[in-house]
């Protein structure tokens, strides 16, 4: 009889585990990570989000994010459209999920510090990784500032910049080339500047679309007493950029 209750709580304890782990693991996450991240002095704070919501815009792989948040970090470190985070991911026809006004766009501009989002947490654990690492970390050159996703580009087009460039070798990282590829030393001549409107003033208009649109969207009572709510999720694809007009991931 004792085996037999000591078996019964063994069960009882692995089923607890079960139900129980997602939500332990997702509030370590969350937490730790957060909290890390509003202790940030507020400019690096900043800098961060940006990060965060760019590589979540981008895929919800972490090692694909984790590539695409040295992109950024190429970015910015080289002055290549921009100095800083914000300056670089708000860069006219660079990252597609911030080009045009879409609900898409809308809710990655909502996510922040306080948002406790598990697929955000874990896109800020990666920004947080990439922005805080030694150089020597990093995973391909400086000069690694171009990407795309093959599939999610309309009828399989290529960038008209990689056309003749040759991407790099990422099998060790064990990045399927059919998502994610990745160049080096693409500069104005394959990849022309377009000038478009100042980051500053385009911070401003997303600002003010942003908080609309949320003011829009708060809980609400229907005519039957129902409780409308935000879903809280990323509105992408599965697949990395597929949409229904055509996404180059960094153009």
């Amino acid at each position: 009889m004792e085996r037999m209750a000591d078996m019964g709580k063994k069960v009882l304890l692995l089923v607890l585990g079960a139900l129980m782990g997602p939500w332990i693991s997702r509030a370590a996450v969350g937490d730790g990570v957060l909290d890390t991240l509003r202790a940030m002095p507020p400019l690096e704070m900043d800098e961060v989000v940006w990060l965060a919501r760019c590589v979540l815009s981008e895929s919800d792989r972490s090692d694909e994010q984790e590539l695409v948040a040295w992109v950024v970090r190429n970015r910015v470190e080289t002055a290549y459209r921009g100095e800083t985070y914000r300056e670089v991911v708000l860069e006219t026809l660079q990252f597609s999920a911030f080009n045009t006004p879409s609900p898409r766009r809308t809710y990655l501009l909502s996510l922040n510090q306080h948002t406790t989002v598990e697929s955000w947490a874990k896109a800020v654990e990666v920004a947080m990784k990439v922005y805080q690492a030694p150089a020597i970390n990093r995973p391909f050159s400086r000069e690694t500032r171009h990407f795309y996703s093959p599939v999610s580009m309309k009828n399989g087009a290529t960038p008209r910049w990689a056309l003749n460039a040759t991407p790099l070798d990422l099998s060790k990282r064990a990045i399927d080339p059919n998502r994610f590829l990745f160049f080096e030393e693409i500069d104005e001549a394959l990849d022309p500047f377009i000038a478009g409107q100042a980051p500053a003033e385009r911070i401003r208009t997303f600002q003010e679309e942003a908080r609309e649109t949320l003011q829009e969207a708060r809980p609400r009572t229907t005519s039957r007493g129902s409780r409308l709510q935000l879903s809280g999720r990323v509105l992408r694809p599965a697949r990395p950029g597929v949409s229904g007009t055509q996404k180059a991931g960094v153009r």
